[in-house]
């Protein structure tokens, strides 16, 4: 399935800002953003800087003296936090964009040595004395929640052991981070090669096929890219070819992650024993609002059930559907899914996807998501007049009523050596009067052309996950940011933007065709009686990938993966496994999300839930989208998610309607 992703956080323990002396320093050292380092030796020099704040700041943070407060001890804390966090933020956006491999090669050996100086931060005892002696009472709420969830993330780290058993934890520590990054490189520098002939190509778009020229042998060759891989599964007529694709893309990574990923199961399982706790999956649901693995397993399987009888009708039908395109097939395939449906909507909804695509660029989604967030949250966006990476970035800054509220990249078309999925990565934490916000969305999409609307729909999710990081990014400690809200509420905000890519009146502001006319309503109309075609059984898909997280984690890593794989997709997908493929191998997020990838879902139901009130008040009611951006955006990671969730709808989370659009037809 074809979805966007947060970036996970790197292992962080918080990130925070600047305050008072005599940690002032950070503020000067992270000022500037060098994100355009053309050197390994630049790279190194950057990272030995802050290396050496970082051992400062920890040094005088342990050896404070006397009664501790807020005021001192806890900005101390935020400074030190500051350099870990936004220091490894920078070094990791260089090492997934860079154009230059030993830029990038450095760049992961920095992460490296920040994750292991966070690692000694979150271990220390002396630090966490100061801030437990820190007294509650007289704390506003806000305050409160934070101290007591920073002191809860030590706990988790395993502060409270004994001097060996800390030992020990840096270790693993250090081995889990080196190992995740080796994970996440493999993937990466994974371009693939995939030969078809080019009447293999049949199907397809003309400007796919005008863009996929034959080489030298004659043979069209793919890469793993998003832009060359999906067209294929959406619009291919040979069967065999989308079998071919499928296959060689479910085996990105392969088989140099075998290894890596069974290496990772195997030292996050050996933490969590270290720490106390049965296995991975319980240490990491500890903080998360879904408590503990048991009832993630149970949410996995209620929303199975709600989605079964759906799925299973949509099923039949496109089976039914697929025999008459293809009398051959008895058995749908996971290379059938996206094509067939696709026919079937043209057929049965008058949509055909290849007319839809003609009204989406790049360009014109990109004008219309910030003509969007204009009219909903006042958000006017200026270009930035600053140094980029790749000719290809763009750079703009956000304000709301003349006031800078934070800054931005978009690096959004493919590249080699580039991450090559779609996420928002965090570079500069902001704090109310002290530094702004800086994120990046880094995708994948075409960089000519026409795009699917489903890319648009990408676009749009991880935009929105950009502006929460914005947004929350003047609170007054950074501890506060969106970065250390629970994880699996994370998502709910970028999945609640996703309506407004089905609505007219915003489609009609940016879709248009070559011809400059907009996109039809009632095309619109057309896609949206479609849209819940098949949903249910895409929400099946994602419950399969929930429960391989989950069960890669909840147990003692002693089994194989391809069968544990293979096991939990057939379990809860639609469709079977593709043969002799190993895609655990490029799920990226079982390093960055480890057990919980049920986020999604869980995320999925609230953002359904937050979206009731738009849809009594009117999806671009902008007293509601104001109310949702002061209530549930701008506060970040200041109060707990279901009190935001509560201030919001003026009731605790129902999961009424997200069963109930699980139910549509």
């Amino acid at each position: 399935m074809k979805r966007a992703f947060h970036l996970p956080l790197l292992s962080l323990l918080v990130a925070g800002t600047a305050h008072a002396e005599p940690y002032a320093d950070a503020t000067k050292l992270l000022t500037p953003l060098p994100l355009n380092l053309t050197t390994a030796a630049a790279v190194d020099a950057r990272c030995s800087e802050t290396l050496a704040a970082v051992a400062q700041s920890r040094a005088a943070l342990e050896g404070r003296k006397g009664p501790a407060t807020i005021a001192k001890d806890f900005a101390a804390f935020d400074d030190l936090s500051l350099l870990l966090s936004d220091g490894s933020n920078e070094m990791y956006l260089v090492s997934q964009t860079s154009t230059t491999e030993p830029v990038r090669t450095a760049a992961e050996a920095c992460v490296q040595k920040l994750s292991d100086a966070n690692t000694a931060v979150s271990l220390s005892r002396p630090i966490y004395d100061r801030l437990a002696a820190i007294p509650a009472s007289g704390l506003d709420d806000k305050t409160g929640f934070t101290l007591k969830k920073m002191l809860t993330n030590y706990k988790l780290a395993g502060v409270d052991k004994d001097e060996a058993t800390r030992a020990k934890v840096t270790q693993l520590q250090k081995e889990i981070t080196e190992t995740g990054l080796l994970f996440a490189k493999n993937i990466r520098d994974d371009k693939g090669d995939i030969p078809l002939k080019p009447a293999e190509l049949a199907g397809l778009p003309q400007d796919y096929v005008d863009a996929h020229k034959p080489g030298a042998d004659g043979l069209v060759h793919l890469t793993f890219d998003y832009p060359d891989i999906f067209p294929i599964l959406d619009f291919a007529s040979i069967r065999a070819t989308r079998q071919k694709v499928a296959t060689a893309f479910g085996n990105r990574g392969y088989p140099k992650n075998e290894a890596v990923l069974r290496t990772l199961l195997e030292k996050r399982y050996a933490l969590a024993q270290l720490l106390g706790y049965p296995d991975y999956a319980t240490l990491v649901t500890a903080d998360k609002m879904i408590g503990n693995p048991a009832r993630a397993a149970q949410f996995i399987e209620d929303v199975n059930v709600a989605a079964e009888p759906g799925a299973d009708a949509d099923y039949a039908e496109l089976l039914t559907f697929a025999k008459t395109v293809d009398p051959t097939i008895d058995k749908l395939q996971g290379w059938d899914n996206n094509y067939m449906k696709n026919l079937l909507r043209k057929q049965k909804y008058a949509v055909d996807a290849e007319v839809v695509r003609q009204y989406f660029t790049y360009e014109k989604t990109r004008a219309g998501i910030f003509k969007l967030v204009g009219d909903l949250f006042g958000a006017d966006i200026r270009p930035w007049n600053t140094p980029v990476w790749d000719k290809s970035v763009t750079a703009w800054e956000l304000y709301d009523k003349g006031k800078l509220v934070g800054r931005f990249y978009l690096d959004m078309f493919p590249r080699t050596g580039k991450y090559n999925h779609a996420a928002q990565f965090p570079i500069r934490t902001g704090v109310a009067g002290q530094q702004v916000p800086v994120g990046a969305l880094i995708c994948n999409f075409p960089a000519t052309g026409p795009m699917d609307h489903d890319d648009a729909n990408t676009f749009l999710h991880e935009f929105g996950h950009l502006i929460h990081s914005l947004y929350s990014g003047h609170t007054q400690y950074a501890t506060q940011s969106m970065g250390n809200l629970q994880w699996d509420f994370i998502e709910a905000p970028s999945q609640l933007l996703e309506e407004w890519v089905w609505d007219y009146d915003t489609l009609k502001g940016f879709a248009s065709n070559d011809k400059g006319e907009p996109i039809p309503k009632a095309l619109v109309e057309k896609m949206n009686a479609g849209r819940r075609f098949g949903e249910a059984g895409v929400w099946k898909g994602q419950l399969a990938y929930a429960a391989v997280s989950l069960n890669f984690y909840n147990r003692k890593p002693d089994f194989d993966l391809k069968p544990m794989y293979d096991q939990q997709i057939a379990r809860y997908s639609l469709f079977p496994p593709v043969p002799a493929t190993h895609n655990y191998a490029s799920f990226g997020h079982l390093d960055g999300y480890s057990a919980i990838y049920y986020t999604y879902v869980w995320s999925k139901a609230i953002a359904l839930d937050l979206f009731t009130r738009f849809k009594t008040a009117g999806i671009r009611d902008k007293a509601t989208a104001m109310a949702y951006r002061n209530l549930v955006l701008d506060p970040g990671g200041s109060q707990d998610a279901n009190v935001l969730i509560q201030n919001f709808l003026g009731r605790p989370l129902q999961l009424d309607a997200f069963k109930e659009e699980l139910a549509k037809k």
